[in-house]
């Protein structure tokens, strides 16, 4: 668990954080969303330490991270960045085993790791790992420095923008893939991006900052069907606002009795997916599975626009 405590950080007499007080429990993500400028890149560093704050306490497991040595402190934290920072000279397998050579493993439990680590990313070890940065792709290279990042099995993972340098297609899979990891592994997740899309579908709860301050602190479904403020309302866009909520609800949530034609939606379709499915196909309802994979009912387009009202 992660707590920030009144932190403030001022440079020059300004203030970049400003009284921020915030809990993020264990085994969750949590997505800080902003504008340029806004203080959420800062407050993620105060958490490795790279960022001293200048009032305020930010804990750890209940810990002041003031009172451990901060090389000790961030071989306990993973962090990821928007380039991914690999080391250009080191194979991909030799960037992921920095942190366990550092920490003196043994050779064998080091590649077991980093094997381990390359499967759970869809990265083939024997294929991906003996190849430099320089010839990875940017979705490839990106999972690697996540991997690089979790390779000590850290008890938190600081993620800085770490996306924005993917086009759309490798981004929503490189969510995806993150989602799923962080669901494998139980690492609690801070993660800092300018993106309300982003944030919402990976967040567990959202932090939206602004000038230094938390607008509004609350689980993704809360942030859109009330936003606090008008900032918090405006990152969000009005129009975006319907198919955001349906894009975090589970289209088996709708299952009526009844009957349709066509495939049937997985119990895993969210009412976004089943409303984009109805628009592709020109039908007005869906089959939909229930846990079991059973068809558990229909969902239908009235329905799903009596679900995008969520204010």
């Amino acid at each position: 668990m992660i707590r920030f405590e009144s932190v403030s950080k001022v440079y020059d007499g300004i203030a970049v954080v400003d009284d921020v007080s915030l809990t993020l429990e264990r085994g969750t993500i949590t997505a800080v969303v902003g504008t340029s400028g806004s203080g959420k890149s800062t407050l993620l560093r105060m958490v490795n330490r790279l960022v001293e704050p200048t009032a305020g306490r930010v804990l750890l497991d209940g810990t002041d991270t003031a009172s451990v040595p901060a090389a000790d402190l961030r071989r306990r934290i993973g962090y990821v960045i928007q380039d991914h920072g690999l080391f250009p000279h080191w194979t991909a397998a030799r960037n992921i085993a920095t942190v366990p050579g550092l920490l003196g493993w043994p050779r064998a439990a080091i590649d077991a790791r980093v094997r381990e680590l390359m499967l759970m990313l869809q990265l083939d070890p024997d294929v991906i790992g003996p190849r430099f940065p320089h010839e990875l792709s940017g979705g490839q290279a990106q999972r690697v420095g996540v991997a690089r990042a979790l390779a000590a099995r850290p008890e938190v993972l600081l993620m800085d923008e770490p996306f924005g340098a993917l086009d759309p297609v490798i981004r929503q899979q490189a969510q995806t893939d993150l989602r799923k990891l962080q669901q494998q592994l139980g690492t609690t997740v801070m993660l800092v991006t300018h993106d309300m899309a982003e944030a919402i579908r990976l967040g567990d709860r959202i932090a939206v900052m602004r000038a230094g301050r938390i607008d509004q602190f609350a689980p993704p479904a809360e942030i859109i069907a009330a936003p606090a403020t008008g900032f918090v309302a405006d990152l969000l866009g009005e129009g975006d606002r319907a198919f955001r909520y349906l894009s975090l609800q589970p289209a088996a949530r709708l299952a009526r009795p009844g009957a349709a034609d066509g495939p049937v939606l997985p119990a895993d379709a969210t009412m976004a997916d089943a409303l984009a499915e109805m628009i592709w196909s020109g039908r007005d309802r869906l089959p939909v599975a229930g846990p079991d994979g059973h068809p558990a009912g229909v969902c239908t387009r009235d329905d799903l626009i009596r679900a995008g009202r969520p204010g």
